[in-house]
This record gives C-alpha cells, structure tokens and sequence, in this order.
C-alpha cells in the first residue's frame, strides 16, 4: 500500500483557511470567554465597599412591616398559647393562621341548613389579640360537611354554601355586635396551587376563580361589620397566570398575597417589581397591599432554620424589602410543631416538648428595629453583604448583614461616612450575637472610614454620633 504523503499547502491557501477559521470560530470564542468569566464573577462574587453619603437624605423608613408572623396547622388546637407572651414581646401587627375550619370544628349541619361553633377558633384568635395583633384568617379548608366526597380540598357540593361559610365567618369576627374586630385579613384559601391543599387550576370544575368568586360574594353579603381586607392567591410563589386571572375575575381585591420559599434574598424584590409590571392595564389594583403571606429560605423543614443561617436570610430579605417592598412580610411560622427534636421546624421556637426554646431569628426583629428613621444614601453593596443607612435623632446607623447561600463566605467591608461636619463623634459597631466595642473617632476632612470584618452569616449595626 502506497503510504499517504502530506504535502504543504500553498501560503495563499493557508491564508484563506485562517480567514475562514476566525471568521466562523470568533464569536462563539467570545461567547465561551464571555460564559466563563460569567460563570467565574458568580463563583467569586463582589466583595462589598460600603459608602454612605450623611447628607443625601431619602425616604422615612418605618420598620413595622416584618413584624407579621404565620402560624402552620401542625397541631389541630391554640399553638400559639405556650410562647403567647414570647410572641407578644415581637410587637406582632398581624397574625396568620390557616386551617380554620377542618382544625376548630366550625361547621356543621348540611347543606342549607349549616351550624356554626367558633368557640375553639376564637381561643386562637383571642391569643392573637392578646399578644397586640390582628388575625390573618386564611380562610381553609372547605368544611367537611359541604365538601364533595367530604374531602376538605374538594370544591363544596354547592358554591352558595361556601359563600353562606365565609359570610358567617366575617360577620363573627369582624361583626360590631360580636367579636367587633377591625382592620381583619381574610385569604382565601391556602396555597390553593399545591397538590396536598388540592390543585386547584385556574379553569375546569376544580377552578381557584370560582371559590374566591364565591368568597367575595359571601364577603360582600356581610352585614353590621367594621372595615376588612379580603384578598388572594396565596400561591406558593407568585405567578404571573394566577395573579393576572384574579385580576380579570371582576371581584373585590383588597390585597394580593402570596408565598415565597426562595434562598436569593434579590429574588423577593424582583417579585414586588414583575407584580407591579403586571398591573399596569389594572390601575384599580395596581396600588393594591401586598401581603408576603409566608416566607423562608425552603418550605422543606430544614435543621438551618434553628441556626444564624436562618436568621441571616431573614435580615437579608428585609433588608432588600426594607423600601418598596410588601405591605407585610409574614415569617413563617412563630412554633414547630411536635416530633421535631432533630431541630427540623419552621419555627421561631422549638415546641413545648422540646423545651421551648428561642432559635436565632427570634432576636432579628428587634435588633433592625432601631434602624428606623430617614434613609440615606448608601452604595457599595456585594454580592454577600447588603446594608442599608438610616439617620434619627441625630444619630447615623448603618445595618449590615452577611448571607451566603453556601455558608462559608466571610470578608473584611470597607465603610466609608462622606459629608459629616468635622467634629468628635462616638463610633459604635454591635453584632447580633457578637461583639461589640466602642470608640471615639475626630473626623478633620469629611470622612469617616472603618474596616468591619464580616463572618459568614453575620449581622451588625454601626452607630455614629456626635460628641
């Protein structure tokens, strides 16, 4: 067999092939260049370089809105009742609570001809007020009695059933003659999207439309109440089809709620913008509450929940909310239910069985409390550190908190205050559950600089004031 010979070939030739080459291989080199140094900023990040200008004076900031709290149906009875003084010590506006009607027994009878006992209800309700809030009533599920196939996440054999319950309801609660309670929530259904709380669609018999149809006319039929709020989805996230669907319904809308489960702190603004996108051709809805009706960083049950990770995405996502954001953010929930010694619960506290006792994002709440006040400006955020700056009373504080997703980033975060009037100021800088110090600071040109090392889910306040 002859052997093959590779000959040269021509310059000319080679030249052409060259051309050809980067003319088709060029852009897709500059794609994979460009993929990877994306893939390469979201692996290392942007470390945060705080600056804050003390005198670009923004909007008030109110910290009243985190202060909202949903409590699960894992215990068919008053769960909120052993931490009731625990709770009350949050300053709570509002209370959540679903499963209303299959937990408490608050119907019975037959269709046409329904009965109705609040008395085990009204012991939860009244430990909600007892503790200085408001009940949320998540108004779930459908009462057995109505129910098709007495299954509670049935469709009820006949709508004006359902609309005579959440009629009954109301005027029981929000009635001036009996509980005489104003300003009251009431959602309808929960997570109305979820295959265990029965699937409900947004067409077909099993339609979400028609059940909150169904509410607003019972809602509306309530007679001698004080002023209310009703309101929906409440899906486990918010989405575009469900809200847009509620909004063509033709049906009264005092709030749009939902759930978000969600580790990115950023994703909960994005939410709060695409909602206000969506109802634009709506303009009667558009300034609409908002209500986060739950929130967390997974609706698994997770051990995380009871360690400063959790308390760290409960700060980050208040503070991407902290202006702007939902008219209430629900966290989720005050109590875990029982059987979860491994320390798995949502909640804010361990059940009675298992001591009872306080998990870091109990201490949250409080702690931002204090950054109250007008905002300023502040720039330099990262992609692990966010801050935001406040002024009151003379006194500048500025909140910063670490989250990583991944729990192990930590850094040292450069702060920078511009514009103060040379002077002798105190320098304060307070961890949640760390140090603390304290130092006196003379700033001779304007600027007052710190280096603040920041460990992995970590969260402090830097106070500044004048001598």
């Amino acid at each position: 067999m002859t052997p093959f010979i590779r000959q040269a070939a021509p310059p000319s030739i080679k030249n052409i092939v060259i051309i050809i080459a980067l003319v088709i291989f060029a852009p897709l080199l500059a794609i994979g260049v460009s993929q990877l140094m994306f893939v390469y900023t979201r692996a290392s990040g942007t470390k945060a370089n705080i600056i804050v200008d003390a005198q670009t004076v923004l909007e008030p900031i109110t910290t009243t809105f985190y202060h909202a709290f949903a409590q699960g149906g894992e215990e068919a009875n008053d769960m909120i009742a052993p931490i009731a003084s625990e709770t009350k010590a949050l300053s709570p506006r509002l209370i959540r609570i679903d499963h209303i009607y299959d937990h408490f027994d608050v119907v019975s009878g037959s269709s046409g001809n329904l009965s109705y006992n609040f008395d085990k209800l009204d012991q939860i309700v009244n430990t909600i007020l007892a503790t200085g809030a408001k009940p949320l009533l998540s108004l779930s599920f459908m009462p057995s009695v109505i129910a098709k196939d007495g299954s509670i996440i049935n469709q009820p054999n006949n709508w004006d059933d359902w609309a005579a319950v959440v009629k009954r309801t109301i005027e029981h609660y929000s009635g001036k003659g009996e509980k005489n309670i104003s300003g009251m929530y009431y959602e309808v259904w929960n997570e109305p999207d979820l295959d265990q709380f029965g699937k409900w669609k947004l067409s077909g018999d099993k339609n979400y439309i028609t059940l909150y149809r169904y509410a607003s006319q019972g809602a509306n039929a309530a007679s001698n109440v004080n002023g209310f709020s009703l309101g929906g989805p409440s899906t486990t996230g918010l989405y575009k089809n469900w809200i847009i669907a509620l909004a063509n319904a033709g049906v009264r809308i005092d709030f749009f709620s939902w759930h978000t489960y969600l580790a990115d702190p950023k994703r909960y603004m994005t939410d709060q913008h695409n909602l206000a996108s969506w109802l634009i051709p709506f303009p009667k809805l558009s300034l609409k509450p908002t209500l986060i009706t739950e929130f967390g960083f997974t609706g698994a049950k997770n051990t995380l929940y009871g360690t400063t990770f959790g308390a760290a995405h409960t700060a980050a996502v208040i503070r991407q909310l902290i202006s702007g954001g939902p008219t209430y953010l629900f966290s989720f929930e005050l109590i875990d239910g029982p059987n979860q010694e491994d320390g798995s619960g949502w909640g804010l506290f361990t059940h009675s069985t298992n001591g009872k006792k306080a998990k870091p994002r109990y201490s949250i709440y409080s702690f931002i409390d204090v950054m109250r006040g007008n905002r300023l400006q502040l720039t330099g955020e990262g992609s692990w550190v966010t801050a935001f700056a406040t002024k009151r009373d003379n006194v500048m504080r500025i909140f910063l908190v670490n989250f990583d997703a991944k729990g192990s980033h930590s850094e040292t975060v450069p702060v920078t205050v511009s514009g103060l009037p040379n002077g002798s100021y105190v320098y304060k800088e307070r961890f949640l559950f760390g140090r603390s110090i304290q130092s006196d600071e003379t700033v001779t040109n304007g600027v007052l600089t710190k280096q603040v090392y920041m460990q992995v889910q970590s969260m402090a306040i830097l106070e500044i004031s004048a001598k």
